[in-house]
C-alpha cells in the first residue's frame, strides 16, 4: 500500500511502500507539482529501484523547469538505499 498525501502545493507526504506496483500511481501524483516541493519521507517504509526512478524523474522534471525537490524525514533504512545508490550527494536529503 502506498499514498501520496498532498499537505499543501509546496508539500507532499510519501506513505508506505513505494515499488512497482505503485510506481505509475504516484508518477501522476508527482507530476501535478509545477514549482519547488519538498516530500516528507517519514512514513515512506520501503522503496524499490523502481520508486526510486519516480522520485529521480521528478527531481528532474523540476529541476529542469527551475525548482527544487527536498526529500525530509527519511528512516535509516531508507535514507540507506539513497546512500548505497549514491544518490545522496545528487538528491537534496534532509
Amino acid at each position: 500500500m502506498f499514498e501520496v498525501r498532498f499537505v499543501n502545493p509546496t508539500q507532499v507526504k510519501l506513505v508506505g511502500r513505494l515499488d512497482a506496483a505503485q510506481a505509475e500511481a504516484a508518477t501522476a501524483a508527482l507530476r501535478t507539482l509545477s514549482g519547488s516541493a519538498v516530500a516528507d519521507c517519514s512514513e515512506l517504509e520501503y522503496i524499490s529501484s523502481a520508486g526510486i526512478g519516480v522520485l529521480i524523474e521528478t527531481f528532474k522534471r523540476l529541476r529542469d523547469a527551475g525548482h527544487t525537490l527536498t526529500l525530509a524525514g527519511m528512516t535509516p533504512r531508507v535514507r540507506n538505499v539513497f546512500a548505497y545508490a549514491g544518490l545522496d550527494r545528487v538528491l537534496r536529503i534532509e
